[in-house]
């Protein structure tokens, strides 16, 4: 009789690497009181980084952190463009800054990382939508209409703290957009080439507790049991990100961001249910663990279809041309993020011109996904 293992089986992963990222978690209600003791673990001079939602809470901690905060941005800009990173880090080396704080989602984490990239500072992260980037090594730039990704350990924030009250105020279309950004790095995770036992496990309760609180939030948006939920979401789809390369959906979100400056996790939540259905043939195990983490019913080869119907249920955007991208940027989008494709191969499944053409095409009409 056959050994089935009880962790491999599901998913199929039996030959795998696993290295386990370092990032210090501080994690509950209240918890922003924290991040004064935490940034003094490393450094006595800093720079503070906000969003313009996160204002009030960016002042209150900078009134905590006191005299220690030698400058502060509270100008970002989504994708993070060069010219802003080349703006901080001057800031940065005038006020001779040792530590980074930053507090906002995704742009503000951004940014911040690419100040620690250039000048090797630590940084404390306190995100207040459900990125998830605050728990990787992964940096991104924008420059005149392209967008440079990598990684580097260097600008993996060193303590993050989750406060889910920060998130009390988010409103009700940019949590959802924001919780199944968090819930693409999970599927990408599910994925990847280089998955392990561990990482589909975490990327499967990250896509259940964000699934679970996203309905609950459309109608109770102040439920703090709720938003803690889908925060823990958010930690567990960044830790996944951390320990899984990116295949397919993050290459297209941000060919097509960087190109047009679509609004981020409007642009994951489009994409995602297109990306699916290109890849849940070659992945029916992986494709499994998403849809019953979802807790969505339905034949395996209509993953896509059965998302994108998910995704209409939260009241949220289902086409590029809802998102603003406009007809006649197709063809330009298209050669791109084909281009941008040409060197690689996407795991499980790779994506050929064609492919992204329809792929592309079909998420800016906004039709059902079919299966491939």
């Amino acid at each position: 009789m056959p050994i089935i293992d009880p962790v491999a089986a599901p998913s199929g992963v039996t030959e795998f690497v696993h290295e386990w990222p370092a990032s210090r978690v501080v994690f509950g209600a209240g918890r922003i009181a924290a991040v004064a003791g935490e940034t003094g673990r490393y450094g006595t001079r800093a720079i503070m980084i906000n969003t313009a939602a996160a204002r009030r809470p960016a002042g209150w901690l900078a009134d905590c952190i006191g005299e220690h905060v030698v400058a502060r941005i509270t100008e970002v800009v989504q994708h993070v463009p060069v010219a802003a990173v080349d703006a901080a880090v001057s800031t940065a080396r005038d006020t001779h800054a040792d530590v980074v704080v930053c507090i906002g989602g995704g742009s503000a984490t951004g940014l911040a990382k690419g100040i620690a990239r250039e000048l090797d500072l630590p940084i404390v992260a306190v995100p207040t939508t459900y990125a998830g980037s605050e728990m990787t090594s992964i940096w991104g730039l924008t420059d005149k209409g392209a967008k440079t990704t990598g990684r580097d350990p260097v600008v993996r924030p060193r303590t993050v703290v989750y406060d889910p009250e920060l998130t009390v105020d988010l409103p009700a279309p940019l949590t959802v957009t924001s919780g199944i950004n968090a819930t693409a790095h999970c599927v990408e995770a599910l994925y990847a080439s280089d998955s392990s036992p561990l990482a589909q496990l975490v990327a499967a309760e990250g896509i259940r507790s964000i699934s679970t609180a996203l309905p609950v939030l459309l109608d109770t948006p102040n439920d703090l049991g709720a938003r803690a939920i889908a925060m823990r979401g958010a930690w567990l789809a960044g830790w996944s990100l951390e320990v899984s390369t990116t295949g397919l959906h993050h290459k297209l979100c941000h060919v097509l961001g960087g190109l047009l400056d679509l609004p981020h996790s409007p642009l994951h939540t489009v994409l995602l249910p297109y990306a699916v259905a290109h890849m849940a043939p070659a992945a029916p195990a992986q494709t499994q663990i998403l849809l019953q983490s979802l807790g969505l019913d339905g034949p395996l080869f209509d993953a896509g279809g059965l998302i994108w119907e998910h995704h209409r249920a939260l009241r949220t955007a289902t086409s590029l041309r809802d998102i603003g991208m406009r007809h006649a940027d197709l063809d330009r989008a298209v050669d791109m993020a084909a281009a941008a494709l040409a060197n690689s191969t996407p795991s499980p499944r790779p994506a050929s011109a064609k492919d992204v053409r329809h792929l592309i095409t079909a998420a800016w009409k906004g039709q059902r996904p079919a299966s491939a």
